[in-house]
């Protein structure tokens, strides 16, 4: 008997509003608008006709549509050419595309590696 193998994934369409808060492990995508905050430990990609306002935190994030709020990544946040946002982008990487539009401040997180733990750091 073969083993069955199902991509999961979580899609928020283009003609959805949400207002609340999102939390999954799992990939999402959102095409419609959020208003509140979005939680994955999966990747997050927000399409071209996506409208959020709030917060977003993700390993890796994708941005197509338009974000205004704060952007959390401990991996990549990449700005697709015709992406728009406004805000704080907190993260080890960042990507902007020519043709993205950011306005903002970015702060450029240590890679794990470079981090010091604070136990450590008081012995010679």
């Amino acid at each position: 008997m073969g083993k069955e193998v199902q991509a999961i994934l979580n899609l928020l369409s283009e003609s959805v509003l949400v207002e609340g808060d999102i939390q999954t492990t799992r990939d999402i995508r959102i095409d419609g608008t959020l208003v509140g905050t979005v939680r994955t430990n999966g990747r997050l990609i927000l399409g071209p006709s996506s409208r959020v306002t709030g917060k977003i935190n993700s390993p890796n994030i994708d941005v197509f549509g338009r974000m205004e709020g704060e952007v959390v990544s401990t991996g990549t946040v990449v700005l697709r050419a015709k992406s728009q946002v406004k805000g704080t982008i907190t993260t080890e990487t960042l990507v902007v595309e020519a043709g993205a539009i950011f306005n903002g401040e970015s702060n450029m997180m240590k890679q794990k590696s470079d981090v010091t733990r604070p136990e450590m750091a008081n012995k010679k």
